[in-house]
Formats: C-alpha cells, sequence, structure tokens
C-alpha cells in the first residue's frame, strides 16, 4: 500500500510539473503579445507628411473614373503564375506578401489596377531599399503595370505630377 502511495503521489507530482511548465509557457506567449488584440492602437495616420501632401494633389488630377488607392499590398495586385511547383509558389508569394506600393491607381468600373506609385523619400538611397525597389519594379514590369516613381517632397505641381503620370501610362 505504501508503494501505491508513493507512485500516486509521484504521478500527481509529475502531471503538476508538466501543468506548471505548460502555464508558464502559455503566460509567456500572451504576455509577448502573441494572440492577443489588446496590444494594437490606432495610428494616428495612414500617411507621412510627404504622402499626405501627395495625394491632395492626385485627387485634384485623377478623373471620376479613377480610384485612388493607398498603401496596397502587392500580394493584392499581383496573382502568382500557374506552373510553378507548391514551394516556387510559397517563395514567391512570401516575396510580394510583405511589399506595398504607396499609391494605385484602379478603374472604378472593374477595380483593374491602372497604375502604381511610389514616393521616393531619402530612405530609398539605402542598397537595401534599392534592391527593394528594383524587384518591385520588374514585378510591376513583367506585368505590364506602369509604375511611376516620384520624389517626395513637401509640396508637388499639379501639372508635373500628371505629366509624368500620363507619360508612365503611355509607355505600357
Amino acid at each position: 500500500m505504501n508503494t501505491l502511495l508513493l507512485v500516486t503521489i509521484a504521478l500527481v507530482l509529475v502531471i503538476a510539473f508538466v501543468a506548471a511548465a505548460f502555464l508558464k509557457k502559455a503566460t509567456r506567449t500572451v504576455e509577448q503579445g502573441q494572440g492577443r488584440a489588446d496590444v494594437y492602437d490606432l495610428a494616428d495616420s495612414l500617411f507621412s507628411p510627404a504622402e499626405r501632401s501627395f495625394f491632395g494633389v492626385l485627387t485634384t488630377i485623377t478623373d471620376e473614373e479613377t480610384v485612388i488607392t493607398t498603401k496596397v499590398r502587392l500580394a493584392d495586385v499581383f496573382e502568382i503564375k500557374k506552373g510553378l511547383d507548391r514551394s516556387e509558389r510559397q517563395r514567391a508569394l512570401n516575396r510580394i506578401s510583405a511589399k506595398h506600393v504607396d499609391f494605385l491607381l484602379i478603374r472604378k468600373s472593374d477595380g483593374h489596377p491602372i497604375l502604381g506609385i511610389e514616393l521616393d523619400d531619402a530612405s530609398h538611397q539605402r542598397p537595401e531599399r534599392k534592391a527593394r525597389d528594383g524587384f518591385v519594379d520588374e514585378v510591376f514590369a513583367a506585368a505590364r503595370l506602369p509604375l511611376v516613381h516620384i520624389p517626395a517632397q513637401r509640396t508637388y505641381s499639379a501639372q508635373e505630377i500628371k505629366a509624368a503620370l500620363e507619360r508612365a501610362s503611355a509607355t505600357t
């Protein structure tokens, strides 16, 4: 009987130890913000000051058939071509999932993308950003969707922006 009691106590202790370790890990996961929704707050604006200024000008030069969308993920604009094996498809999707274009003009009637716009601030001079921009340029070119790079500024000329967008549209 003493042996049975010792085995029972040992079993209870092992179960308690395993449960405590599991609870500790679950608590640490919650404390790190994984799985919690209360760790988020509303951003002050979707735009940097340069983006807000550009958006204001863009709204004056687009027609009623064009919708301006902002910060659109490339994965929402481009599809992965059929015929790739599963790992190639996943790699291709991973390369575009975390990237976005600053502005995307789309046709109001059917949502078809017309033209992408990137505002290039000083960060676009860094080597890793140049590599990212080169890849994004290649994706747009491969899909035959124009992409215009506009230097970020405090203010913009509506005529200059309109001319740049018309030039880009004409080349595709």
